[in-house]
């Protein structure tokens, strides 16, 4: 006999299948919000992507909860160390310290403009959203969230816009296998 409402319980993540799409990049420096990393990393491990801090931090990375709670993350690669084509897609998530602290280093400001320039998946959200309009040159851009896309970027405003982005961009993702 089956479960009333099963068929609305989330697919599982299958921890063998972590990585076999491909990474995404995760930009972010202390002060990033962290509820934006997790709901977009629980979605894109489901459909077997693999999430990677890149962070001009050493080591770790602290992120705020919804509560303001400091929540630290394991730094795996800094802007650069890894070229564009072996990843996905890029997170750039909210939190005012955390981008002026990532306009202020010249590697991530390169990596932004190299994803743009590859025209892979690029979901920003929150105030990160003006940094991914002026990185790819375009004016007037506001929302709660963005998506860029093969050049073209896409913004929206309201309730749902952050998990309305969130979703597409990871379904918009090409698998990348990563190069021995």
């Amino acid at each position: 006999m089956a479960r009333p409402n099963s068929s609305h319980r989330p697919k599982r993540i299958d921890l063998s299948q972590l990585g076999q799409s491909g990474d995404i990049a995760v930009l972010a420096a202390d002060g990033f919000q962290a509820p934006d990393l997790t709901s977009i990393a629980g979605a894109a491990e489901q459909a077997g992507y693999r999430t990677q801090i890149v962070s001009p931090n050493k080591s770790l990375v602290s992120g705020r909860s919804e509560t303001g709670e400091e929540m630290n993350f394991v730094v795996d690669l800094a802007p650069g160390e890894k070229s564009v084509e072996q990843f996905a897609g890029l997170l750039l998530p909210s939190g005012g310290a955390h981008l002026d602290l990532l306009l202020q280093d010249q590697d991530a400001r390169l990596l932004i403009k190299e994803f743009i320039s590859s025209g892979r998946a690029i979901c920003a959200l929150g105030d990160a959203v003006s940094v991914l309009a002026e990185a790819s040159g375009k004016t007037g851009v506001t929302g709660d969230a963005a998506l860029a896309l093969k050049g073209d970027l896409f913004a929206s405003g309201g309730e749902t816009a952050r998990a309305d982005a969130g979703a597409l961009f990871v379904q918009t993702l090409t698998p990348v296998k990563e190069a021995a």
